[in-house]
């Protein structure tokens, strides 16, 4: 074990000032606030009915450890759900000290422990700076059986006769492509992971195809590939699409219908849709994977933002993307950025900005599979069976 701070000094001054205390202060409430999907810190609230003295120490598994002298358990303590907050263990190793081993999905080191007033009753403050990965490298969040890696379904948008957008000779399916493969491998060698392609080759693919191969595969995520274009004035960076009957803006309603129509480029005839999109959303179990959608595009924005900094200004957008219509599938459409603008271009076209990329979409998988292990059952207790 790898002793971060003995505070007992600190605790006692602490309880020498606040005057007189209870007999057996009680630990009453256990909460942590972590900003972002990506975030480097957690604060770590232990509330209390007084002041008592502390210790705090980090093991190498993922456990805050803190002991107090002289106090319990309160019989109603509880722990408010966090996605890096996973447990707590209260337990006796004397007559005079309660330990608590608070289990989190990071490793962590404490910056700071303090004791705070500023409430109707006293609260132990921790800051914790937080690794970036889970705690066990081996152990991926498992969304699927516990036995299995979680499995990744990559989309690389468009394909064969479907070229998708097109400028100074580069087309949007070879960019979508080859940035698929570059991140399937990547993920891959993660080992946390399992990892598959709706193409792998020049090859054309439905819509429904794609998202029957999410399906089929028991995807955990499903994240389709794309570049963007205008022709009419600027725009530039990466941006993050999940499925709406209502479009977010004018653009993301323009881009979904274009994507949409990628089925009559290839010659398919376009399937009557058994759902109407609008009603698909008001299913329960639609509304849940709907939700999952965002927060992980919402960690995407966060990654690509932190590992390649070109990110469109509102870049979380949404519209009714028929790729993204898996109902118990999380599923997102990431726009690379734009071959129109020279800039992206050069940077979509670079295997050095394309590594950064793959880093980013990494990151954000990595935060929102931990995260959503948690929230996911959360979500599903308030849903419904997904409709035959």
């Amino acid at each position: 074990m790898r002793q971060i701070l003995k505070g007992l000094a600190t605790g006692a001054l602490a309880l020498a000032l606040c005057g007189p205390v209870l007999a057996e202060p009680r630990v009453t409430g256990i909460s942590a606030d972590t900003e972002g999907w990506l975030s480097k810190t957690m604060t770590l609230r232990i509330a209390l009915s007084e002041v008592a003295p502390f210790r705090v120490a980090l093991p190498e598994d993922g456990t805050v450890r803190v002991e107090f002298d002289g106090a319990e358990a309160a019989p109603d303590l509880r722990l408010e759900p966090d996605a890096y907050l996973q447990r707590y263990r209260a337990s006796a190793p004397d007559d005079e000290t309660l330990r608590l081993d608070i289990g989190i999905n990071r490793a962590a080191e404490l910056e700071q422990a303090r004791i705070d007033r500023s409430g109707a009753a006293p609260a132990l403050v921790l800051t914790l700076a937080l690794a970036r990965s889970t705690v066990t490298p081996g152990a991926a969040p498992q969304v699927a059986a516990a036995d299995a890696l979680p499995v990744i379904v990559l989309d690389p948008g468009h394909g064969g006769v479907d070229p998708g957008a097109i400028r100074d000779g580069v087309a949007e399916k070879e960019i979508a492509l080859t940035f698929g493969l570059e991140l399937a491998e990547a993920l891959r060698a993660t080992g946390r992971y399992e990892v598959y392609l709706t193409r792998e080759t020049d090859t054309f693919l439905t819509l429904r195809e794609r998202v029957r191969t999410a399906r089929s595969h028991g995807a955990a995520l499903f994240l389709s590939l794309h570049a963007n274009t205008v022709t009419e004035g600027n725009a530039s960076g990466a941006a993050v699409y999940t499925l709406s009957a209502r479009a977010s803006d004018r653009e993301a309603a323009a881009l979904a219908a274009l994507e949409n129509r990628a089925d009559a480029v290839g010659g398919a005839q376009l399937a009557v849709e058994d759902d109407d999109l609008a009603a698909l959303l008001t299913d329960m179990a639609q509304r849940e994977t709907n939700l999952r959608s965002v927060h992980l595009a919402e960690a995407l924005v966060e990654g690509l933002g932190s590992s390649v900094g070109v990110i469109r200004s509102n870049p979380h957008r949404a519209a009714g993307f028929r790729v993204l219509k898996a109902p118990d599938v999380p599923s997102v459409l990431v726009e690379l950025g734009f071959l129109s603008d020279s800039e992206d271009l050069a940077n979509m076209t670079s295997p050095i900005w394309r590594g950064h990329a793959a880093d980013g979409v990494i990151a954000a998988v990595d935060a929102w599979a931990s995260r959503d292990r948690v929230l996911a059952p959360q979500l599903a207790a308030t849903s419904v069976p997904l409709r035959d």
